[in-house]
């Protein structure tokens, strides 16, 4: 099945082998302000949605080592890369196929977590609807990304790209929902919490 929407970037075997096996390595302080926002949450289950190679989600699963692991992207090459990387690691996990807006788990989550995949969205608020319906009562969404307003040059287009800004995080909304931002120099984290 295609989990793709047409405009969607699409990662095959090239892309996944190169996020895998280099640009995670580049990513290490995204990655290291993403797990710090996680400090003080205490999660059960964990969904990460967009979770690439899985490298991230490799480090969640490591800090809340009690938790059950969820990861789902759209690219079967990614998802086979996840299972790899996380039997490798003698982790269970479930990896599978899916998209922002489509879960095939039948499952509730007390976090669900996306690092660079929100910005590949097109239809951002309706995922995360979904996605907020997904969460027990009181569970967060963590959106992890570039902060845009950090990358100027014209040589950091690729950086803006993939990026979210202040502005357009502000402007996330959802019912029965608290929204928080958290920026650094480089980044941004929005976190979205169930209320009711």
């Amino acid at each position: 099945m295609d989990y793709y929407m047409e405009g969607e970037e699409k990662f095959g075997m090239l892309t996944t082998m190169f996020y895998n096996s280099i640009a995670w390595r580049l990513l290490k302080k995204l990655y290291k302000f993403s797990i710090n926002r996680l400090d003080g949450l205490s999660p059960s289950t964990i969904m990460d949605i967009g979770a690439g190679p899985g490298r991230f989600s490799l480090m969640v699963a490591k800090k809340f080592p009690g938790a059950r692991i969820y990861c789902v992207d759209p690219s079967p090459y990614m998802v086979e890369t996840e299972r790899k990387l996380f039997k490798k690691n003698n982790i269970n996990a479930v990896c599978v196929q899916g998209s922002s807006r489509e879960v095939p788990l039948n499952e509730k989550f007390d976090l669900i977590i996306t690092s660079l995949s929100y910005h590949h969205w097109l239809e951002k608020e309706k995922s995360l609807d979904y996605l907020s319906s997904l969460l027990n009562i009181n569970g967060s969404i963590f959106i992890f990304e570039f902060l845009r307003e950090s990358y100027k040059s014209p040589f950091q287009f690729m950086y803006r790209e993939h990026s979210l800004s202040i502005n357009d995080a502000k402007n996330i909304h959802l019912k029965n929902c608290e929204t928080m931002i958290d920026t650094d120099k480089n980044f941004i984290a929005v976190k979205i919490t169930r209320t009711l």
